[in-house]
């Protein structure tokens, strides 16, 4: 968890009963931001990417074998 008050991580067993920064008594949330559509990209075209080199792989032992 990340406390935005105090600008620090807080451990899960730091935390009070209520869920709160025991510093400065934020109560903090565990929310889970969204993927970007900017690394989704970057992850179908890395699979694209090595699909293509596997594929140029298997072709060069294949005439090469």
């Amino acid at each position: 968890m990340w406390c935005e008050q105090c600008r620090q991580p807080v451990e899960d067993e730091e935390l009070t009963e209520a869920g709160a920064c025991p510093e400065c008594g934020t109560v903090l949330r565990e929310e889970r931001r969204p993927v970007p559509w900017h690394f989704k990209l970057m992850i179908v075209a890395t699979v694209i990417y090595l699909v293509w080199r596997a594929y140029q792989g298997i072709g060069w032992l294949v005439h090469h074998v």
